[in-house]
């Protein structure tokens, strides 16, 4: 499958804006009660960070869903990557 124009720009983003955005994601779609209001600020301060990267990218910009399904790859696999077996 050829490269998307968004994966660029998700290349560029640092493991550190990752892991916090993986920690936002995480907290919002794995969350026990999908009616408490952590969970919601959680998908809004995901959703308003993508949303200010956008914005702060030149043209010619990759569709903003693009992005987002960009962000929320790179997010499984920094997590995958950073994962580490319970010790015994």
């Amino acid at each position: 499958m050829p490269p998307s124009p968004a994966d660029a720009f998700v290349a560029a983003i640092s493991c550190e804006q990752i892991g916090a955005l993986a920690q936002l994601y995480d907290r919002f779609t794995h969350a026990l009660d999908p009616y408490s209001p952590e969970r919601d600020q959680a998908e809004l301060v995901f959703h308003q960070q993508i949303a200010e990267r956008y914005d702060q990218l030149p043209p010619p910009k990759p569709d903003f869903p693009s992005l987002r399904k960009g962000i929320i790859v790179r997010r499984r696999r920094h997590l995958r990557a950073t994962d580490k077996p319970a010790s015994a």
